[in-house]
């Protein structure tokens, strides 16, 4: 097997592994998980151009997982694009439809229970992929205190977060 075709077969893998756990939350919940594959474990990106690829994939209009399709286009071209797009949707469309129609008309004290039980899971991973943006962009002093400063004010007042977004990028244009 060409080296190219074994690139493919193990970002199919990683990605299709990487999206059972994203099913309902988006690339946003593995992004911990996606920068130690990719930048610490196979050394495929540095920690610049993974930023930058999650900056350009969240600032382009559409879904958050336009993330994985260019991380495929930056490790192997269109090939890497298609595989991991089509590796990243394929378990959790499945599994979606699957359990949509098994559970269809049979809501119960039990299911909304368990849904309900995801809450905190979900917040745990919001929370990992929020340290781990900020642990590779945070370098100097200003942004980290601009990322603390964003974070408390977010606990405590329960705004809209593009606006602690649109705070955070003219701080970090005055002062950084």
């Amino acid at each position: 097997m060409s080296a190219a075709i074994a690139l493919l077969f193990a970002l199919a893998w990683r990605f299709a592994v990487l999206s059972l756990f994203a099913v309902g939350a988006g690339v946003t919940v593995v992004l911990p998980q996606i920068h130690q594959e990719f930048v610490q474990h196979l050394r495929l990106l540095d920690d610049r151009a993974f930023t930058e690829m999650l900056a350009v994939s969240q600032a382009a209009p559409g879904p958050n997982f336009l993330f994985v399709p260019l991380l495929g286009w930056r490790i192997d071209g269109w090939p890497g694009a298609i595989v991991c797009l089509l590796a990243f949707l394929f378990f959790p469309m499945i599994i979606s439809f699957t359990v949509g129609r098994v559970l269809h008309d049979r809501e119960n004290a039990t299911l909304a229970m368990v849904r309900r039980s995801f809450r905190p899971v979900t917040g745990g991973l919001w929370i990992a992929s929020g340290l781990v943006v900020a642990l590779t962009t945070d370098h100097t002093p200003i942004p980290a205190i601009i990322t603390a400063a964003v974070l408390v004010a977010s606990l405590a007042f329960d705004i809209s977060p593009l606006w602690w977004c649109l705070a955070a990028a003219v701080a970090g244009a005055v002062f950084a």
